[in-house]
């Protein structure tokens, strides 16, 4: 008896060996396999066996250390590899930050907000700089350095593990004891396929006079991080190289561009004509130039990516467009990759026009010949820099829960130029300047400029005066809202206003030889305040759709879209505002007046409306057709299908009073309630429900009004 249990000993035994040498061949294998970079080989993997009743510790440890591995893979992969950016021990790279995200290292997702993503590529001197114009990187290592991301996981894991543990307390009552017999020391590998974490920590467990040490404790994140780091290095390095962001741009304004108030200020154009009646003012140039980003940035795609897809236009100058947008910088090993572009018009762009002042103008050139000629020359210079959001997705990773990692790069126009780190400043000026401004021979005219809600007056208001298609600045009030100064002599002249942070005003002054004047403006402050989205529902029932007066907060699957678009009275200047709203408050610039509300409301969600057959006749003369399916999600990433659910289009008025009074301004836009619909109810018809906002929005605009919060 007892050599047969000597011999089941035995067997047991090498049983035990077995499995232990072939899991460590299988952990060691894993973990040395080749990729494309050489991964540490100093890991040591150590496979302990424990008695069962010790296996919950060492689950709870493993579980610990995904999660928290884990946690830290998804904040490297919103701030574009980096794991904090002020806490020092953490991640040693300095950053510089300003209030203008086109000379700061990184962009603030929005005002105020934590989220900060570095440039991978970006004009790291001034806006302004001339000739000695510095370009530089803040992309991390993916392994092997100091600050690489590898080593940023570790100090992260090292950092936050023991809190997850949590002294194991969840055991406590259990009867287990748990002693620390060292520190924690954490070695991250990002692999070919995952990333392995290994965090030694000895500890020893004891309950009911058993006991057990632990040392090693494993997590193994299944996200193709290794994958997702080149693909960014490559759009990176296409930027670096090609400059595509700056080419697009230039080719937009040359498209978009014309003599015409409707389109943007000319490159370079040339008239043969007296005079020209066109002119442009360069702030609204800035928003439709801002607007023109937030529209045509999005439209970027990568060749051999997951969310690619080549549309084709009738119109060859639309292909020659849409086909600059596409980057053939990926191959099919990024088939499960998604990348796309975004420049939100909340992230302020460097703009400057080689205007005199605010107005754009030609230059002008006349003759006196046989005939009269004339010449009107556009030569506008533009000067752009701005920050585009670059995300890539993998939609499989973590077993389809999906990862992203974001960075940042900076499109950088000088003088209708791409610019390099070459690039020279060239003259600003066009030819044929004006010489309105030379012979100023009025009497005194004296400009009082005040704030028209508190009564005080305003300093630094900029004075400019226009006759016909010409513009010069005489000069900015003072402390007490004055400025008193000769202008040019003409009639139909216009007096224009304007400071930052008020609406503006153009007053009509007529100026004469040696005779004074007074110019009085009142200018309305521009607030910032928070802008919160509602809801109110046109909801499906058995008769019809039918509104529901009750307002609804936004869930986490809508967002909104708001532009704000103010008819001021007769001598003020355009205003126009926006924000996107996406379940949390936004910012948004506004002012009291009168406005034109235009809100877009999205849905996440994959809507469908099924097949179904509609028939028209009797019989034997009735005939039927099929409706096909409607998928409106079909062709979109998973997790990124946007269904225009409503919106509103309706005049509003925004009080002075309510505005100095309150922090916030709630808007309420109309959903189609389409998505509580059952799948198998929904028809054809109710889309058309889509097409009904700005009816909707006035038969019901005593309920849509707008509301103040303190």
């Amino acid at each position: 008896m007892k050599s047969n249990d000597s011999k089941k000993s035995q067997i047991t035994i090498f049983m035990i060996v077995g499995m232990l040498v072939i899991a460590g061949g299988a952990v060691f294998f894993y973990a040395t396999r080749e990729i494309k970079e050489p991964i540490k080989t100093d890991i040591r993997i150590i496979q302990e066996q424990v008695p069962i009743e010790f296996d919950p510790i060492k689950s709870y440890a493993n579980d610990c250390a995904y999660s928290v591995a884990l946690e830290g893979l998804k904040i490297i992969g919103k701030q574009g590899g980096y794991i904090s950016f002020t806490n020092r021990t953490l991640n040693s790279e300095q950053f510089t930050a300003t209030q203008n995200p086109t000379e700061s290292d990184f962009v603030a997702f929005t005002r105020n907000s934590d989220l900060k993503i570095p440039y991978w590529w970006y004009l790291k001197s001034s806006n302004s700089c001339e000739g000695d114009c510095k370009f530089a990187s803040k992309r991390p290592d993916l392994r092997q350095s100091g600050n690489s991301i590898e080593r940023q996981l570790e100090r992260y894991v090292n950092l936050k593990f023991k809190d997850c543990l949590n002294g194991f307390e969840p055991f406590a009552e259990q009867g287990f004891k748990v002693a620390e017999r060292g520190k924690v020391n954490s070695d991250v590998t990002i692999a070919a396929e995952d990333v392995l974490v290994l965090v030694e920590y000895p500890i020893t467990v004891e309950r009911q006079g058993s006991s057990s040490e632990f040392n090693q404790f494993i997590a193994r994140a299944p996200v193709n991080l290794e994958r997702v780091y080149e693909l960014a290095t490559k759009i990176t390095n296409m930027q670096i190289k090609h400059r595509f962001l700056e080419k697009h741009v230039i080719n937009l304004i040359a498209a978009f561009s014309g003599v015409s108030k409707e389109k943007l200020p000319p490159m370079a154009e040339m008239q043969f004509k007296l005079g020209s009646p066109v002119s442009w003012q360069k702030s609204e140039v800035r928003d439709k130039i801002t607007a023109m980003l937030a529209s045509y940035i999005p439209l970027f795609q990568v060749d051999g990516t997951y969310n690619y897809d080549r549309n084709i236009f009738d119109s060859e100058l639309r292909q020659r467009l849409y086909d600059s947008t596409i980057l053939p910088a990926a191959n099919s090993s990024f088939s499960s990759l998604a990348a796309s572009f975004t420049y939100l018009d909340f992230w302020p762009a460097y703009f400057e026009l080689n205007c005199k002042g605010e107005r754009c103008a030609p230059g002008s050139a006349n003759a006196v010949l046989p005939l009269p000629l004339g010449i009107q020359t556009y030569r506008f210079n533009y000067d752009i820099s701005f920050p585009v959001l670059v995300e890539i997705q993998d939609p499989f990773a973590l077993n389809e829960q999906g990862y992203s990692f974001n960075f940042f790069l900076e499109g950088n126009v000088r003088n209708n130029r791409q610019m390099d780190a070459s690039f020279e400043q060239l003259e600003v000026l066009p030819a044929g300047g004006s010489q309105l401004c030379d012979i100023r021979t009025s009497g005194s005219i004296e400009v009082k400029a005040s704030d028209a809600a508190t009564k005080q007056p305003l300093s630094d208001a900029q004075v400019f005066y226009t006759i016909a298609d010409e513009s010069c600045l005489i000069g900015a009030t003072f402390q007490d809202g004055t400025l008193t100064e000769r202008f040019p002599v003409g009639v139909g002249g216009v007096a224009n206003i304007v400071k930052s942070g008020y609406v503006g005003k153009a007053i009509e002054l007529d100026t004469e030889l040696d005779a004074d004047a007074l110019v009085s403006a009142e200018l309305q402050p521009v607030y910032s305040k928070k802008v919160i989205i509602r809801k109110k529902s046109m909801v499906k029932t058995p008769q019809g759709w039918q509104f529901a007066d009750s307002a609804i907060d936004l869930d986490e699957k809508e967002s909104a879209t708001v532009i704000m678009t103010r008819t001021g009275e007769e001598n003020e200047l355009d205003f126009s505002s926006a924000a996107t709203y996406s379940k949390e408050p936004a910012d948004i610039e506004i002012a009291p007046g009168n406005y034109e509300a235009d809100i877009s409301l999205m849905l996440n969600e994959r809507i469908v409306i099924p097949e179904s057959e509609k028939c028209a006749g009797i019989f034997p003369i009735r005939k039927c057709e099929t409706i096909p399916k409607i998928d409106f999600g079909e062709r979109a990433t998973p997790g990124e299908e946007r269904f225009p659910e409503g919106g509103l289009k309706l005049n509003i008025t925004i009080g002075a009073d309510e505005l100095m009074n309150s922090n916030a301004i709630v808007l309420y836009a109309v959903a189609i309630d389409i998505a509580n619909v059952p799948e198998q109810d929904r028809v054809i018809e109710d889309i058309e429900q889509i097409s009904r906002i700005e009816e909707y929005s006035n038969s019901y605009k005593d309920a849509l009004q707008p509301a103040y919060e303190p």
